[in-house]
């Protein structure tokens, strides 16, 4: 696969789109808000928990056995840890009190105090509402090249909407970079899942070695990221968007900065898991070598902010793996193996 490396990469989709699921600014409807709803200070007072609010930041952070959460004023999501926890109404701020919903009782505190809950799912279905599919290449960048002139962009796309049918059938609702013979920049492809609530982020892609013996399937997600590749331009511009459409009304350069670590926290977590399960489900259904997950910084992975994977499906250069991908038998078993491995993964 030929890639053009630019050197230029939730609270999640924090709060989704996750980021971003179930982010929502503080309603100005007092009708909308419920009686049931209790100060944070006498909830922890009254739990014997230590917590500080920084009414700067907006961030509300709590201390439960040696385990930390975090909330942002106007998001109905706390993070426990790395997990995401979504409450019934947002957290808000109200004559000088620090305002929650009755639920984060028992969804936050009671769950970090009692060794006997059970763990609540970071990524269910019900919380995976949007797919982004990203077709890797496509109009004048026809990616790899067989020998006999097969181009990875015509195969990845008929794989990326095989993937795309099959999980709308089961409920989801499925965007993709591109649908037809298209080329997008690499930018382009990052800020389209920047939009919304797209929550996961799958890119397809063949590709190509100078070894015709080389063959197998690899799924990659972006390594840690550095200080300096946090702060690139695409990866900043990207934040700006789904800061806006979060429509918070606090966004100056510190909210801004715990948005986006929180968003790292959770995509990094989730592309990795993500990565293995497509590895194992897709290997294991289409009966192709397992080359393993890997790091690496492909512009889009490092610079999308929700879950994001990119996976070879094969070598157009190994003799076996292009007369494979050239059938539609075989990308069908591709299609099949990367459906319901998210599927799986979401917990459907």
């Amino acid at each position: 696969m030929k890639r053009n490396l630019s050197s230029g990469m939730y609270l999640f989709f924090l709060l989704a789109g996750f980021l971003i699921t179930g982010c929502a600014t503080v309603s100005t409807d007092k009708n909308a808000l419920s009686k049931s709803d209790i100060s944070l200070k006498n909830l922890c007072e009254a739990s014997r928990i230590n917590w500080n609010w920084d009414s700067v930041a907006q961030v509300i952070t709590l201390h439960i056995n040696g385990r930390q959460a975090k909330g942002l004023v106007g998001s109905d999501v706390v993070l426990l840890d790395q997990e995401k926890i979504v409450l019934s109404r947002p957290i808000r701020f109200e004559r000088s009190t620090i305002l929650v919903p009755a639920d984060f009782k028992e969804k936050v505190i009671d769950r970090y105090r009692s060794k006997t809950i059970e763990p609540v799912p970071t990524f269910g279905y019900k919380k995976v509402r949007e797919i982004l599919i990203d077709a890797g290449h496509g109009g004048k960048d026809p990616g790899a090249l067989s020998k006999r002139g097969v181009k990875e962009k015509n195969v990845v796309l008929d794989i990326a909407i095989r993937v795309k049918n099959t999980l709308q059938q089961h409920g989801f609702k499925v965007k993709m970079t591109r649908q037809s013979d298209v080329f997008l920049t690499l930018q382009e492809r990052t800020k389209l899942a920047s939009y919304g609530k797209t929550d996961l982020f799958v890119s397809i892609h063949a590709n190509a070695n100078p070894s015709r013996a080389v063959q197998g399937l690899e799924v990659y997600f972006a390594p840690d990221l550095s200080e300096e590749d946090k702060r690139e331009d695409p990866r900043q511009e990207n934040l700006k968007l789904m800061i806006k459409g979060l429509d918070m009304k606090k966004t100056d350069s510190t909210l801004e900065k715990i948005l986006a670590d929180m968003l790292y926290t959770q995509k990094q977590n989730q592309s990795s898991a993500l990565a293995r399960q497509l590895l194992m489900g897709v290997s294991s259904y289409a009966k192709v070598k397992n080359r393993g997950v890997k790091e690496a910084r492909f512009f889009v992975l490092r610079n999308t902010l929700i879950p994001a994977v990119l996976i070879e499906t094969g070598y157009l250069t190994n003799t076996k793996e292009e007369r494979l991908l050239t059938t539609k038998a075989y990308r069908q078993k591709l299609a099949h193996g990367i459906a319901h491995s998210i599927l799986n993964y979401t917990g459907f």
